[in-house]
């Protein structure tokens, strides 16, 4: 039988839960984006707090509006941040490969206001879409929400969240975006290197010949074929990009 301090519970349950959950939807890839309406990113909250019921066990005896109950309330909303921040920093290593090879192709002058990045190069709109699909096509979203309900046995409410020496393996995770820009812009950057080592021995053999007029087309072609021959490398790439992210975030809540 339903009795009202049975809904209670289950009410104090989706309460808490919504609050690592919530952290987790602010930043992480796709749920968090700009583009996604806030009421549609509180109804994902909610519904994920819901399915985390089964995960979550048993709540602090404590008030959430006593000052332990507030520093849990605090400690949570960090487990679920740093969750979705490691899985977005990988991601973001589409956009610093993005620019990386516009700057060497001449596509930078396209740019696009993003409203999370600012002014971005479109080519690195256009390998944040590709790392978005592919993270959608790889089950990363699934994979990030299993991660979540796993914390709350790893990381149990009311437990003291992450400690602050554990945080540090966020800032030094950093070093995995800028290792998948690299991993990304390495190809194109090599071949226009060769183009650009043409341009200088044909400058020395025809002095009078305005490179500017005539190299700036052939580089953008050039730049739009290697883009195309490379494209197809991006799914192992990101497939070992995600792989080390999601050890990243078992390391964390695991306490390193």
């Amino acid at each position: 039988m339903l009795t009202l301090a049975a809904i209670v519970d289950t009410l104090f349950h989706i309460l808490w839960a919504a609050l690592r959950v919530g952290g987790m939807v602010m930043v992480a890839p796709v749920f968090g984006a700009m583009f996604v309406p806030t009421r549609l990113r509180l109804l994902i909250t909610l519904v994920l707090s819901f399915a985390m019921l089964p995960a979550v066990g048993p709540l602090p005896a404590y008030s959430p509006l006593s000052l332990q109950g507030l520093l849990a309330v605090g400690q949570e909303l960090v487990v679920g941040v740093a969750i979705g921040f490691l899985l977005k920093i990988a991601i973001e290593a589409a956009v610093i490969g993005g620019q990386i090879v516009s700057s060497g192709t001449g596509l930078s002058f396209a740019m696009v206001v993003d409203p999370q990045s600012g002014g971005i190069p479109l080519l690195g709109r256009f390998y944040l879409i590709i790392a978005t699909l592919l993270m959608l096509a790889l089950n990363a979203h699934l994979q990030l929400i299993q991660v979540l309900a796993a914390s709350f046995a790893l990381v149990p409410i009311g437990s003291g969240g992450i400690h602050a020496t554990d945080l540090r393996l966020v800032a030094d995770f950093a070093g995995l975006m800028f290792l998948g820009a690299v991993k990304l812009a390495l190809p194109s950057v090599v071949a226009m290197l060769m183009v650009n080592v043409a341009f200088g021995v044909i400058s020395r053999a025809a002095p009078t010949l305005n490179l500017f007029a005539v190299g700036f087309p052939i580089t953008m072609l050039m730049g739009f074929l290697v883009i195309l021959m490379d494209i197809g490398s991006h799914g192992p790439i990101w497939q070992a990009q995600l792989t080390e992210t999601f050890n990243a975030i078992n390391r964390l809540l695991a306490g390193g």
